[in-house]
């Protein structure tokens, strides 16, 4: 008999939210601080997903492998926080059908936790103007756990005393397929969201069910649980940045 899933985690910026236009903005003072290339919205959509750190250096150094000197990281951060803390609401939205799906969830009693690499301040400002913050039971930020996803404990500091076994994580990104295996829970990719330009339907290790939108989500959990593929599986190394 196969375990219920008692907890669903959901990655935040493209997979219940489009939030990547508050993001270019930000990102656009930030490259102008340091004189850097002022990088397009497609750039920009490409850079998010491994964390603020791992955006900075992409801004600063205007190629998604770059890296830029601590001085130089340091002049970005501060200009994009100050600037992110004024736009991060400008153009931001849900994706389609997130409200319905929440309630869905929760109507089938499932504990609804958001687990994302966006710092704590600028994530409850998006929560609270889209009214997600009711939507869910918790909000788990890099503040919170101490580390930034894949790292496995960034799961555990969101589940608490609830058993790896009865969660499943929700996400856009190759970093949230491999925070999955790193936690040996399954994965259900949302296609349409930021993986740094690939399909994550193409990603490998495969994730457990792909659906287009957070439509499909209910009933690609339900398929894990009338299938038998809950339950705490063998962990992989993390081989992903942590930035």
């Amino acid at each position: 008999m196969s375990t219920r899933i008692s907890t669903v985690l959901f990655d935040l910026d493209g997979t219940l939210v489009d939030s990547a236009v508050g993001i270019h903005h930000a990102a656009s003072i930030a490259a102008e601080a340091l004189g850097a290339p002022n990088p397009d919205l497609d750039f920009v959509r490409d850079a998010i997903g491994r964390g603020v750190d791992r955006l900075i250096h992409r801004i600063g150094s205007g190629t998604q492998d770059g890296e830029i000197d601590e001085v130089r990281h340091a002049t970005c951060l501060t200009a994009f926080q100050a600037a992110y803390a004024e736009s991060c609401l400008e153009g931001t939205c849900f994706r389609e059908g997130v409200p319905r799906v929440m309630s869905k969830l929760r109507a089938e009693g499932r504990r609804l936790i958001i687990a994302t690499n966006k710092p704590r301040h600028p994530a409850s400002l998006v929560l609270e103007r889209l009214g997600l913050d009711s939507m869910v039971d918790g909000l788990i930020c890099p503040e919170d756990a101490g580390v930034v996803k894949p790292n496995p404990m960034f799961i555990d500091r969101c589940l608490g005393s609830i058993p790896r076994s009865e969660s499943v994580l929700v996400g856009d990104s190759s970093i949230d397929g491999a925070t999955a295996r790193a936690t040996g829970i399954p994965f259900i990719a949302i296609r349409g969201g930021y993986d740094e330009g690939r399909d994550i339907g193409d990603l490998k290790p495969s994730p457990d069910r792909v659906v287009d939108s957070p439509v499909g989500v209910p009933a690609a959990i339900q398929e894990i649980e009338r299938d038998g593929d809950v339950g705490e599986r063998t962990t992989a190394p993390d081989d992903s940045e942590s930035g």
